[in-house]
């Protein structure tokens, strides 16, 4: 085998809270992870050229190093102890900086690819070690189950979804930054902070709104018709339903520059097939 194809699946946070941040930076949360049908496509070929070359069809800006993809060929290579060269591409169907891990599924896709075309013949726990050097949410799409996430990220407990729920996912067209908001986060006093742990399913709900003017005038109208939520640290909103019935008024109302999807639950990620 010289080549592999991958769909890589995007999740969203049914909730999110923040519980402290560790002497390492790293912050603890509490989450529910949901996978849906929303796909990165990732085609990984070995190359006789010793170079990693990871491109993508939207940015130059994120490819090559800039692109965790690249980083996460470069942890596999050094946990195997030897240098893995490949060509990466990824077609991106998933918004960068919505809140959805399309980096992150990119990241894990590569490191389930690759042991499968270089037969490294690395467990998942392999892996998900990997992963954790490369980014908090990389070992829940290795994982690929929907999970309760605590710790940083990293300890996953399966958990069973209705199959009946779908979703309805609106991007505002704007790239909102994990890390610009864990770091306001961090400046918060005490009592702001459990004041939004109390209110909000999703503690970075209020600091988005707040950096986005626009979109909080439009999440206040809609949130109105039908409950909206924020998944991750945004862009991406989403509405729960079980019928179109549910959501017709909110979709007049959308904004017309900004885009929306509907989606489908993922009992498990289809990354699954290669791992044993």
């Amino acid at each position: 085998m010289n080549k592999i194809t991958l769909a890589c699946p995007a999740k969203i946070n049914l909730n999110l809270s923040v519980l402290r941040k560790k002497i390492d930076g790293m912050h603890e949360i509490n989450s529910q992870f949901q996978l849906i049908n929303l796909f990165d496509e990732m085609k990984i070929e070995k190359t006789s050229s010793k170079l990693i070359n990871v491109s993508t069809n939207i940015d130059a800006s994120i490819n090559g190093k800039k692109n965790i993809v690249f980083q996460a060929v470069s942890e596999l290579s050094k946990y195997v102890g030897r240098q893995v060269y490949c060509n990466i591409s990824i077609k991106k169907n998933i918004p960068l900086g919505g809140g959805l891990g399309g980096g992150s599924s990119n990241a894990a896709g590569a490191l389930i690819g690759l042991n499968v075309l270089f037969e490294l013949g690395l467990s998942s726990k392999d892996l998900i070690k990997i992963g954790k050097k490369v980014g908090a949410d990389v070992p829940f799409f290795i994982f690929g189950k929907n999970a309760h996430a605590s710790g940083t990220g990293d300890v996953l407990i399966e958990a069973k979804i209705s199959s009946e729920k779908k979703y309805l996912l609106l991007f505002p067209q704007i790239h909102s930054s994990t890390k610009e908001l864990f770091s306001q986060w961090d400046k918060l006093s005490t009592d702001s902070q459990n004041k939004i742990l109390e209110n909000e399913e999703n503690s970075f709900l209020p600091l988005f709104l707040e950096n986005n003017i626009d979109v909080k005038e439009n999440f206040n109208q809609l949130n109105k018709l039908c409950s909206l939520r924020l998944s991750g640290t945004g862009s991406t909103m989403f509405f729960e339903y079980e019928n179109m019935n549910e959501i017709e008024k909110t979709l007049k109302k959308i904004p017309s520059k900004w885009r929306h999807s509907f989606c489908e639950p993922l009992q498990c990620s289809p990354l699954l097939t290669y791992l044993t």
